[in-house]
């Protein structure tokens, strides 16, 4: 089990579960077949991360979350929200946040960071709720936002009863105007 952590730390998820069952069985070698086994574990685990580096998604672009909203005497029911994000140098991305759980409260949560990226991934934190973390896997189609912290009824400073665990469409992989998602006001680089 502290392999399959190690390897997950190291390697990612995916490639972690591929390699634990062949690394379980060297105990079962003999020494000479447990050193060539490893010399060619290794080779293949180079050649997988130089693989993994040059299959990174360009992010840019804008995302949005539409799930089933009822349209009533002018009121949005259901959730909704939009992500916006720059790709910038050295593997980071700004990105502007908002979800929003509709009538009648319409609590929301939103934020605008610089985040770091690698391998389809980033991931958000903040000093508001140590506990939260917000993880945005990437797609050709889209972003899987799925969110963790101890309180769901405020976490990561969102409104009252406001999480995301959703599916944001990739609407545009243009550039966006980056704007701040609660005053619409363009963001100044």
């Amino acid at each position: 089990m502290v392999t399959l952590i190690f390897l997950r730390k190291i390697l990612g998820h995916k490639t972690a579960l591929f390699l634990y069952k062949p690394l379980a069985c060297i105990t079962k070698m003999k020494y000479q077949n447990q050193i060539l086994f490893l010399i060619t574990l290794l080779a293949g685990l180079v050649s997988i991360s130089m693989i993994d580096k040059d299959k990174n998604l360009n992010p840019t672009g804008t995302y949005e979350l539409n799930i089933k909203q009822d349209l009533d005497d002018q009121e949005i029911y259901g959730n909704f929200g939009r992500i916006q994000i720059e790709k910038l140098p050295q593997n980071k991305i700004v990105m502007t946040f908002m979800v929003n759980k509709g009538a009648p409260s319409y609590n929301s949560g939103s934020f605008i960071d610089t985040l770091d990226y690698s391998n389809n991934r980033t991931i958000y934190k903040t000093d508001l709720d140590l506990s939260c973390e917000i993880t945005f896997d990437f797609s050709n189609k889209g972003v899987k936002v799925f969110e963790k912290a101890d309180d769901y009824n405020s976490g990561c400073g969102f409104g009252h009863g406001v999480f995301v665990n959703d599916f944001f469409e990739k609407i545009s992989s243009e550039k966006p105007e980056l704007r701040d998602p609660l005053t619409n006001k363009k963001i100044k680089k």
